[in-house]
């Protein structure tokens, strides 16, 4: 079930589907040992927010999904952004 915003640096609670942005990414499991069979993806759902989902999007990174600017951004303008008050 998705509960909030899936930028850290947000607070955002997930209320409707027509707000923001949702994501259904594959998440493996790394096989440590290649004679074994791999295990089978699963299927999750991450939420960004309206206010998110204009400037970042969720990437796979290392086994964990992350945030990542969608375009570049200028020195003075923050990767994430402040949480809700």
């Amino acid at each position: 079930m998705i509960a909030k915003c899936a930028n850290p640096a947000c607070a955002a609670s997930f209320r409707y589907l027509h707000e923001g942005k949702v994501f259904k990414l594959e998440i493996g499991h790394p096989a440590a040992d290649v004679s074994r069979p791999k295990p089978p993806l699963r299927v999750e759902h991450f939420w960004l927010c309206t206010e998110c989902a204009q400037s970042l999007t969720l990437v796979m990174q290392n086994g964990k999904v992350s945030t990542r600017p969608l375009r570049q951004l200028s020195p003075e303008q923050p990767l994430v952004k402040a949480a809700h008050a």
